[in-house]
């Protein structure tokens, strides 16, 4: 089955540097209840499908005006298992740490690996970080930190952000391979049952 054009879902979140408060409401609203640890486990293998056997040519091409590629929304999501990799050992191991915010579009220009192999150093890095999470007993999840543009957040808010934001960003990347497969003249309905059988 193949999608039109209005029947693609789209998730949109607005600013986390312009707009701190709605960007995390939206992302919450995203994470609603699913369970984290399946999200966050899963996202990288996620990602991996959807990419299959795309070219890296087409992983690294501009879908539209104004989109990223692909491949380099993958970037963007090691750069986040960086970040919060570092703020939830920070809130796991000091009394209220506060910690700075940081500009995506400043870092997601920066030099990297070759994508396939950035999407492995991420795949890694994520499991290291899903076993720190796994490892938190429910009084560590009310540890609190304080974010330097959003203020004040538990552990377990901090976490279920990145579990919204994981299911925005996968939607990002079906969206800019579907659009980039269609320039290209090739099939998107394996794509689309691909993500439509996420349940996101």
């Amino acid at each position: 089955m193949t999608l039109t054009s209005t029947e693609v879902p789209r998730i949109d979140i607005p600013s986390a540097t312009k707009e701190p408060a709605a960007y995390v409401t939206a992302l919450l609203e995203v994470a609603a209840e699913r369970d984290p640890f399946d999200v966050l486990a899963k996202t990288p293998v996620w990602a991996a499908r959807l990419f299959a056997d795309l070219p890296t040519e087409l992983a690294e091409t501009v879908p539209e005006e104004g989109e990223w590629p692909a491949a380099f929304t993958v970037g963007h999501l090691f750069d986040v298992d960086i970040v919060y990799g570092f703020r939830w050992r920070l809130v796991a191991t000091e009394d209220a740490p506060v910690y700075p915010g940081y500009d995506e579009e400043k870092w997601a220009p920066l030099p990297r690996l070759p994508f396939r192999q950035m999407l492995d150093a991420w795949t890694g890095l994520r499991a290291s970080n899903v076993a720190l999470l796994a490892a938190l007993t429910p009084e560590d999840w009310q540890r609190t930190g304080h974010h330097g543009e959003q203020g004040g957040e538990t552990m377990e808010v901090m976490i279920k952000k990145v579990v919204g934001h994981d299911i925005a960003h996968i939607n990002q990347i079906y969206r800019a391979i579907r659009l980039v497969r269609e320039a290209a003249g090739l099939d998107v309905a394996e794509l689309d049952a691909t993500y439509l059988a996420l349940g996101l």
